[in-house]
């Protein structure tokens, strides 16, 4: 904090000589903010806890605390399954992403999981209509783009064969996925 104080003081007549105009603001960091206060209430009442020894190191610990945070955060995820992102990652902390899979690609992976893409929800935003399919009139969702649509059929059977968006996901490889994305020419789309 006293370095910055320093670099502000020692910058300021230089700005104001240049003909910048300088304009301090005090930020009342987390006053006010409830989880914040909650939050400095809960460390100050600590204080006055008695100081216990422990027998356990600071390893032997960390796997309980990192156990204990968990089961906390899955219990907070739990209570949103009307979630999308739900129904693909319904356990926290053990998403595993693929080192192979490029991070637009993987982006793109879970637009096309949970339903939601640019190409088909961007219209909400705009306050346009709803996409249409070029080929069948009927409104474009990634349903239909990846199990429906009847024009696209001869590429999706090259690739894969699913009744559903869930099936496709459970039984079909990511690459697999993308590169009938790709020849569709949807990828840059989605």
């Amino acid at each position: 904090m006293l370095s910055v104080c320093l670099s502000i003081c020692l910058s300021f007549p230089h700005l104001a000589n240049s003909g910048k105009t300088i304009i301090l603001c005090w930020i009342p960091s987390h006053v006010n903010i409830r989880g914040n206060e909650r939050a400095d209430t809960a460390a100050k009442s600590a204080l006055s806890l008695p100081i216990t020894k422990m027998k356990i190191s600071a390893r032997e610990l960390l796997p309980h605390v990192s156990k204990f945070c968990l089961d906390e955060w899955q219990d907070i995820w739990d209570c949103c399954e009307g979630n999308k992102l739900h129904s693909i990652y319904p356990t926290v902390g053990i998403v595993k992403h693929s080192k192979n899979t490029s991070r637009y690609n993987s982006v793109l992976l879970n637009r096309l999981r949970i339903g939601h893409s640019r190409l088909t929800h961007s219209y909400l935003l705009h306050e346009d209509d709803p996409p249409t399919c070029q080929f069948c009139g009927i409104p474009l969702t990634v349903k239909h783009i990846l199990v429906e649509c009847a024009n696209l059929r001869d590429i999706c059977e090259k690739y894969f064969t699913v009744p559903s968006i869930v099936d496709l996901f459970k039984s079909t490889d990511n690459h697999t996925v993308i590169n009938f994305i790709k020849e569709t020419d949807f990828y840059h789309q989605l």
